[in-house]
């Protein structure tokens, strides 16, 4: 259960698969990825502590994948004016995103811990 959290880095590799498989960048399996491991972290977290860790490394596989793949996108496939901005656009879609999962996530977990609270007083 412990290793779990690994599969947070989903993201960072997935860019460049769904593009060689798709041949484009937004992509509903991606972010339906991206919102499958936020509930996964929901559901396994232990504490509040343990989820924060857990959605920080989901947002920052996401923006770091979208980061590497926009940089190997510029350098080995076009090198056009518009790549940055495109990617950089992109990346806060898919930032915003994980970063939305985070937020619902860490009330839900909030909300559990203090239902476990409540129990474990009376």
């Amino acid at each position: 259960m412990k290793y779990l959290k690994w599969l947070n880095l989903i993201p960072l590799i997935m860019f460049f698969i769904v593009d060689k498989l798709r041949g484009t960048l937004i992509s509903r399996y991606l972010l339906i990825i991206i919102v499958v491991l936020g509930v996964i972290n929901m559901l396994i977290a232990k504490g509040m502590k343990e989820y924060c860790i857990s959605s920080l490394l989901l947002v920052v596989s996401t923006v770091a994948g979208m980061i590497l793949y926009t940089y190997y996108y510029y350098y080995y496939v076009s090198a056009g004016p518009e790549t940055p901005i495109f990617g950089a656009a992109i990346m806060m879609v898919y930032g915003f995103i994980a970063f939305a999962v985070a937020a619902v996530g860490t009330v839900v977990v909030v909300i559990k811990d203090r239902i476990t609270q409540k129990a474990s007083e009376a």
